[in-house]
């Protein structure tokens, strides 16, 4: 006779070989509603109830939509559990447009133009820019959110308005594939034998 032991191991055997639901079926969605009702998500995050209601929408066969609501579902769960303040869709959308607008002028210092974002943390205006074009559904848009947030308190028009700060630096180059450098043309031609 096999212990309990014996018996859960095959259990969480049997488990893991079973396929699991797609994104976008009966089972998720109630899975978001119960989780969503326990972090009170209702009153949380605006956004919630009708991402919930779409997906509770979908019908088979998923697929991208389902995949995109899956994911934002997901993300505001993060935030609820992570403890990271709530972002509405039309608050994210004012953020990035911030960004457009006065991401050019914020100080950025070092090889790599790093961005000061409070806390110790640095981020690059390319990566600001890429995750904000991702929109608030995307994985960690609410972490960037209070990023966003932290740098336009700090910086509310751009560094050229920030009180402390003098005159305002050049406005960085676009977002470059490389930071190699050619100095080739530097090199004095060959004399030759």
């Amino acid at each position: 006779m096999s212990g309990r032991g014996g018996w859960t191991r095959r259990l969480d055997k049997l488990q893991a070989a079973l396929p699991e639901p797609p994104a976008g079926s009966p089972y998720w969605h109630d899975t978001f509603a119960r989780l969503g009702y326990a972090f009170r998500l209702g009153g949380r995050e605006p956004e919630y109830a009708g991402v919930l209601k779409a997906y509770g929408a979908l019908e088979p066969p998923y697929g991208d939509e389902a995949d995109r609501l899956h994911g934002y579902l997901c993300e505001l769960l993060g935030r609820a559990a992570d403890g990271t303040p709530p972002c509405s869709a039309a608050e994210f959308a004012a953020l990035a447009a911030w960004l457009a607008t006065h991401g050019d002028t914020l100080p950025a210092a070092g090889w790599a133009k790093d961005i000061d974002v409070g806390g110790g943390a640095k981020a690059t205006l390319c990566d600001l820019r890429w995750r904000a074009s991702q929109g608030p559904s995307a994985a960690g848009s609410g972490e960037l959110a209070e990023t966003l947030r932290k740098l336009k308190a700090k910086y509310p028009d751009g560094a050229a308005g920030h009180a402390a700060g003098g005159p305002a630096p050049p406005p960085s180059p676009a977002c470059r594939a490389s930071v190699v450098r050619d100095d080739s043309a530097d090199d004095p031609p060959d004399a030759g034998p």
